[in-house]
């Protein structure tokens, strides 16, 4: 599979940078979504296609043995060759977040960016699961509540937020934002 790395993009006037999503750069193997589809991504190239549609900060929700996974062991230095700030936050293909803590800092860095006008490309393996719910919190961070927030990012990217797990965790993430704002009014 190959062409040009396509960001989706999520429509928002919530701040003046842009939010997408896409795949892992570069990455090479059997798709998990499309049966008899190869990957052999060039990484170098997904990394100038990002940085030419604007993308200013990539997040990767991979986690360590992903990269090798993907053929993309030269992920961090292909993005420092090239003057990406990378930040990275491991999540479980699949899965919820594990580390809140982590979570919330990255929550927060990509609220900084977008604040700050840059173009924030969110990525996990297929850019749909994990990629897709982190968005959704981020929306959520900014006032959205969960299912506007889903509603959202599903539009932009169909087929994001795969699991059950992950849009209990989006729901969960709403409610503790709600609970801590009803905390800090009182």
């Amino acid at each position: 599979m190959s062409g040009a790395i396509r960001v989706d993009w999520i429509p928002t006037a919530l701040w003046p940078g842009r939010l997408g999503l896409t795949f892992a750069p570069g990455k090479k193997g059997p798709s998990l979504l499309q049966p008899g589809v190869q990957h052999d991504r060039d990484l170098a190239e997904d990394f100038g296609t990002l940085r030419a549609q604007g993308m200013t900060l990539l997040v990767s929700l991979l986690e360590p043995p992903e990269y090798e996974l993907l053929g993309i062991t030269d992920y961090a230095e292909q993005a420092a060759a090239q003057d990406i700030t990378v930040l990275t936050c491991p999540v479980p293909d699949r899965c919820a977040p594990h580390n809140a803590q982590a979570f919330e800092e990255t929550v927060q860095h990509v609220l900084g960016g977008l604040l700050d006008g840059q173009h924030v490309v969110l990525h996990c393996r297929g850019g749909l699961g994990r990629a897709g719910t982190l968005a959704a919190c981020v929306l959520v961070r900014m006032g959205l509540d969960a299912e506007t927030a889903i509603s959202r990012v599903r539009a932009a990217r169909p087929g994001a937020i795969e699991t059950g797990t992950q849009v209990d965790f989006i729901h969960r993430y709403a409610e503790q934002d709600i609970a801590s704002a009803q905390i800090q009014e009182a």
